[in-house]
């Protein structure tokens, strides 16, 4: 597996190269996927048993493309990963107990934001996390949102008008489910869908207008589930991976 990893990495920056190049590597990436993705599930959970992290998602998505995105209810999504920051974001394979340190989707910032905003009518100064941005430029650990950095107290407005603007353009014109952002979700090892990075405000909006449907994004698996998914010596791994992911959606 640390073979493919390397070798991902030398492609991931080959395919920054001129055009010509690039097209030419991305159809041969796109033929090698199947194969490099049945060789790393293969060695890691019949051979050396690796429970840790691996299968890069660059072939994911490759082989896979818009297979693992789905339509759904935003109320199906109940949980969020507490500290998505300590995730391997690079990989579709994640070990550990990240799917049992989660929050309520409600509890996260950017709902609780959004409601103080919508649904209390607050001003934007009198939100939680106006303050806590505030507080955060006084100890000079300036938060990042999206390509705004909160240095400042007009950068934050910025960011909050940014999130209004969105709001009220959807309000008055409904969700265009072709153009809306990808939520991220990733899969625990029972199967449950926990929200994860990509998303939050488009999640947010869709649950507090009381919307049926949000797009979603597979972004990972935890091993455990993969390991259940994928039956004892069968050869047919990539089948198997994709019907395990399309049953939770039945």
């Amino acid at each position: 597996s640390r073979f493919f990893i390397y070798f991902t990495l030398l492609l991931e920056k080959m395919l920054v190269l001129s055009n010509p190049i690039k097209k030419t590597l991305k159809k041969l990436a796109r033929l090698m996927a199947p194969i490099v993705i049945w060789a790393i599930l293969f060695t890691n959970i019949y051979i050396v048993n690796n429970r840790k992290n691996y299968l890069p998602i660059f072939w994911i998505n490759l082989y896979f493309t818009d297979k693992f995105i789905f339509r759904i209810n935003p109320d199906l999504l109940k949980w969020h990963v507490y500290d998505p920051n300590i995730m391997p974001e690079n990989y579709f394979v994640w070990s550990g107990d990240w799917d049992m340190d989660i929050i309520p989707v409600e509890e996260h910032e950017k709902l609780v934001m959004m409601k103080e905003l919508f649904i209390d009518k607050k001003e934007i100064e009198e939100t939680s996390f106006y303050s806590f941005a505030l507080n955060q430029i006084k100890q000079g650990s300036v938060l990042n949102r999206g390509k705004i950095k909160l240095s400042s107290v007009k950068n934050i407005i910025i960011y909050y008008e940014k999130q209004k603007k969105l709001y009220e353009d959807i309000l008055n014109n409904g969700f265009d489910m072709d153009l809306a952002s990808k939520t991220g979700v990733v899969i625990g090892r029972d199967g449950n869908l926990i929200h994860f990075r990509e998303g939050h405000h488009t999640l947010a909006i869709a649950k507090i207008l009381g919307n049926e449907e949000v797009n979603i994004r597979i972004r990972a698996v935890h091993s455990t589930w993969l390991k259940n998914q994928l039956k004892e010596r069968d050869i047919f791994l990539l089948r198997s991976l994709h019907k395990g992911i399309e049953k939770i959606f039945l």
